[in-house]
């Protein structure tokens, strides 16, 4: 007996459905991020993340140290960023990563998070033509 089309359209759908909302902590994490962000909260906002980092803005492609980050924080962390954070909905990608997308000063940047040892944390920032 063949299994019409749409069982097996169905069941693609269920798999993928299933596949993208596994519970892998993001989700909770995210807005707790959105939140650090609104209130301007540094060292929340750069928990976590690996250093040095890759940071693709103008002239600076990587940060040293939390420390470095912190002093430049709003070099580092544009306004654009902040908008950014408030709205996009951030997208799984390859690598156990989550990404964010924006236009700003005539470029598109991706802001990239991921996960180390259960710890949701900035990954990356990444600038390039539109």
């Amino acid at each position: 007996m063949r299994t019409p089309a749409i069982v097996k359209l169905a069941a693609v759908f269920l798999f993928a459905v299933t596949a993208f909302s596994a519970d892998d902590g993001f989700a909770k994490w995210w807005p707790a991020f959105q939140a650090a962000v609104a209130k301007n909260d540094q060292k929340a906002i750069v928990h976590g993340a690996p250093f040095p980092l890759d940071w693709e803005l103008g002239k600076v492609r990587k940060i040293d140290s939390e420390s470095d980050f912190l002093a430049h924080f709003s070099t580092y962390f544009t306004a654009d960023m902040r908008r950014a954070v408030a709205t996009q909905k951030p997208v799984s990608i390859p690598d156990n990563k989550y990404m964010i997308v924006w236009h700003a000063r005539g470029d598109e940047y991706s802001m990239s998070f991921k996960a180390r040892g259960g710890v949701w944390a900035l990954d990356s920032l990444s600038e390039g033509p539109i």
